[in-house]
């Protein structure tokens, strides 16, 4: 098991975070990174997803993850 970060952006500044989420691998971050995406209104947020030593894994724009749901199976 290892523990990923998942933080919403906007701009440079971390305006939501979720610490330590135990995934499989980081594929299955992807599920997560959907649902995220979902639930945000706020325009030209980014969610950034971070493995255990702080390499940023994942960057992608809100409003790209929600246009491609198939992301949430890769």
């Amino acid at each position: 098991m290892q523990y990923y970060d998942f933080e919403v952006l906007q701009g440079d500044d971390i305006i939501a975070a979720e610490r330590a989420v135990a995934l499989i691998d980081s594929r299955a971050a992807w599920p997560k990174v959907i649902g995220i995406a979902k639930d945000l209104a706020a325009p030209g947020c980014r969610i950034r997803v971070r493995e255990q030593q702080g390499e940023t894994i994942i960057l992608i724009g809100a409003t790209a993850a929600r246009r491609y749901p198939d992301l949430a199976f890769a």
